[in-house]
C-alpha cells in the first residue's frame, strides 16, 4: 500500500529534505539542529518568484539525528513535509517546482499549495500508482504530520506516509500538472470542512458530519456567500433545537 497513516513517525531512508513554508522559529530551529541546512526557495525561477517572501524553503537534513529526530519527539514544533530521494537536489527541486502550478476546469491555472501539510492530507492520498510517476517523479517518500480540518476537529492528527511503489527513477514529464476529478473534489471537501471547522469553533456541541450536511444543503439552496451560509447554519441549529424541545 503506497499511502498509510500511523501514530509514530515513519522510518525514512535515502537523502532527506524538509520542505516548509515560512513560519515562526523555522530558520532558528534548522540552524540549531542541522550542520548545513542550505535552504533554497522553491519559488525561485518559477512564475511565483515575485512572491519570494511567501516561498516555501527546501532544507537538506542530516542522515541521522537533527531535525528529523526533533520532529519524531515533537511533531507539532514545525509544519512541513519530509521528503526522501536518491536523486540530486537539482532533480528534486525540478520535480517539486513542477507541482506548483496546477491546471483544472478547461485550462484554468492556480498555485497548488501541496507543501502545506493540511493540503497534503487532502491531495497526496489520491496519488494512486498510476498517478505517482507525475506526482512523485524521483521522490521515494513524502511524510508529514497533521491531517484534514475534520481530523483536527476530532483531535485526529497523525503521521502520514506516501511511498513511491515503483522504482523512483522516472523522468519528470514535460506535461503540466492537471488535477483529476477526485483531486478537485478533495479540494472542494477542504473548503467545506474549513468552513465547518470555523463555525464549530463558535458553536460547540455539534458534530462535524451533521454540520457538513447542513453546509452542502445550504449551498445547494443558494447560500454561497459567507454571511448567508452562516445564517443558514444558525437557522438549522434553531430548527433542530425546536424539534428536540
Amino acid at each position: 500500500m503506497s499511502y498509510q497513516r500511523m501514530a509514530q513517525m515513519p522510518l525514512l531512508q535515502g537523502h532527506t529534505y524538509w520542505l516548509a513554508e515560512p513560519q515562526k522559529g523555522l530558520l532558528e530551529k534548522l540552524y540549531e539542529l542541522e550542520p548545513n541546512p542550505d535552504p533554497v526557495q522553491l519559488f525561485e525561477g518559477t512564475a511565483f518568484s515575485p512572491q519570494a517572501s511567501q516561498s516555501p524553503l527546501l532544507f537538506s537534513l542530516s542522515a541521522s539525528g537533527g531535525l528529523a529526530s526533533s520532529l519524531a519527539d515533537n511533531p507539532n514544533a514545525l509544519t512541513g513535509l519530509l521528503i526522501t530521494t536518491q536523486a540530486s537536489r537539482a532533480q528534486l527541486l525540478q520535480q517539486l517546482r513542477s507541482l506548483l502550478e496546477a491546471r483544472f476546469l478547461q485550462g484554468r491555472k492556480a498555485l497548488l499549495r501541496y507543501y502545506d501539510p493540511r493540503v497534503a492530507s487532502y491531495l497526496l492520498p489520491t496519488c494512486s500508482e498510476s498517478l505517482q510517476p507525475r506526482w512523485l517523479g524521483p521522490i521515494n517518500d513524502i511524510a508529514w504530520y497533521g491531517g484534514t480540518w475534520a481530523d483536527e476537529f476530532a483531535d485526529g492528527k497523525q503521521w502520514h506516509l506516501l511511498r513511491h511503489v515503483q522504482q523512483p527513477d522516472a523522468k519528470i514529464p514535460a506535461t503540466p500538472l492537471a488535477l483529476n476529478d477526485t483531486q478537485l473534489q478533495r479540494l472542494v471537501d477542504q473548503g467545506y470542512e474549513h468552513f465547518a471547522w470555523r463555525w464549530l469553533a463558535d458553536n460547540k456541541g455539534y458534530a462535524m458530519a451533521q454540520t457538513l450536511d447542513w453546509i452542502k444543503t445550504g449551498i445547494a439552496a443558494g447560500h454561497t456567500e459567507h454571511n448567508s451560509l452562516n445564517a443558514w447554519l444558525d437557522s438549522q441549529t434553531m430548527a433542530q433545537g425546536a424539534q428536540n424541545g
